[in-house]
């Protein structure tokens, strides 16, 4: 097994966590998308040298992991329970997916730690969820989380000064939402150190905006954009979107294309040769032949809906478009974090964007945590975003 050397920052965020492991409450890490954190959850794992179940949302990102701590420990100690992976075996390091444990707290209550990678997932207010109810009946074991955005999207109660029960949308650093299920950021570091540090490619920001984001409706329950209502109002602007679209082969080699809907992303594929889709309707099987395909460079633009974000890593991306248009600055920053990878003769990643998402959100290279006063903050060059309101509206007197 090779001994991979830590990045000074990686050694730093592993020097923190196991600094912490005698306070109480649950610790988040904040390392961003291409920063290594498969790398920081082995060493953990490795230095803890104790029963470990580590959890993940995804396929991808379970064997990601997993990948990179059998590099450390012997492999027979590691064991995956997960459906997606046709696998229930428990071991000293056992790796999961929520979905296949939770409704099984018995088989797992001898870990005493526990890791999860994307931790902006736990809703800290639900203390029904799949986390928060499993990790309870465990018997509320110490806890790590892993997150490039650690942020969410709070929608709180309240009466106005009309007496209006009224309901407000806004961005809530996890850490300081109720419910107190993070305790603290123990690490973290921004994308912008990372790229100045020579880790990460910087991306180069090329704004084509066909439509603003102040001309779109908001969903029904105000959480973001209605992307049947956009789809509509941008379906007049296709031949502005195929040029774009062929603008972006001119300057890049493999391009990734965020669409609205799986109708918008099926109809462009029909129109761009060498092109395909991916959907949460691809079957497992046709998703790993495309995403094969484009990272091997025999497909040289994919367009897909929502899929490929968290846990997507392909290096020589070299180009991103936005046709879908968002408000949420952790799926902003999850999508763009796709092009951050470093790759043999890669310099930057392109994005193109089509719906003024990066005027109205901010470049990711100036989305930074930051205290201030003591409090951990969320700023971006459009501003501070702890708390900040998205939408309100009214829902009766």
């Amino acid at each position: 097994m090779n001994k991979i050397v830590l990045r000074p920052y990686q050694q730093q965020a592993l020097d923190k966590i196991l600094w912490a492991q005698k306070l109480e409450g649950n610790d988040i890490c904040v390392l961003p998308t291409g920063a290594g954190k498969s790398i920081v959850i082995a060493e953990l794992a490795n230095a803890l040298n104790q029963p470990i179940l580590i959890l993940q949302p995804t396929k991808e990102i379970l064997e990601q992991n997993y990948e990179k701590l059998s590099q450390y420990v012997d492999i027979e100690d590691i064991g995956i329970y997960s459906a997606s992976m046709n696998q229930k075996i428990i071991k000293h390091y056992t790796f999961a997916t929520i979905q296949s444990i939770y409704k099984k707290p018995d088989d797992f209550k001898h870990f005493k730690m526990v890791i999860i990678d994307e931790c902006h997932l736990v809703n800290p207010k639900k203390l029904d969820g799949m986390f928060t109810k499993f990790l309870k009946e465990i018997g509320s074991p110490k806890v790590v989380g892993f997150t490039a955005t650690p942020y969410r999207l709070d929608l709180t109660y309240f009466y106005d000064h009309h007496g209006w029960l009224s309901a407000q949308t806004a961005i809530k650093l996890i850490n300081r939402m109720k419910g107190r299920f993070w305790y603290r950021i123990i690490f973290n570091i921004n994308n912008k150190e990372l790229v100045d540090q020579n880790y990460l490619v910087p991306l180069e920001y090329i704004d084509r905006a066909i439509i603003d984001q102040t001309e779109i409706p908001t969903n029904k329950s105000l959480s973001d954009f209605d992307l049947d209502a956009y789809e509509i109002k941008i379906s007049s602007k296709e031949k502005q979107i195929l040029e774009n679209l062929a603008y972006a082969r001119t300057i890049a080699k493999q391009i990734l294309v965020f669409c609205s809907s799986v109708r918008q992303a099926t109809k462009l594929n029909t129109l761009i040769d060498d092109s395909a889709v991916v959907t949460a309707k691809t079957s497992a099987k046709d998703r790993e032949n495309i995403i094969s395909n484009f990272k091997n460079g025999k497909l040289p633009i994919v367009f897909n809906v929502g899929v490929l974000t968290t846990g997507f890593d392909h290096p020589s991306l070299d180009c991103i478009v936005l046709i879908r248009p968002t408000r949420s600055i952790a799926l902003y920053y999850q999508m763009l974090g796709r092009g951050v990878r470093k790759a043999e003769g890669k310099t930057s990643c392109k994005v193109i964007d089509l719906t003024s998402t990066i005027k109205h959100l901010g470049k990711i290279e100036t989305i930074k945590l930051e205290k201030v006063d003591n409090k951990w903050e969320l700023l971006s060059e459009t501003g501070s975003w702890h708390g900040r309101k998205l939408y309100e509206f009214a829902i009766k007197k």
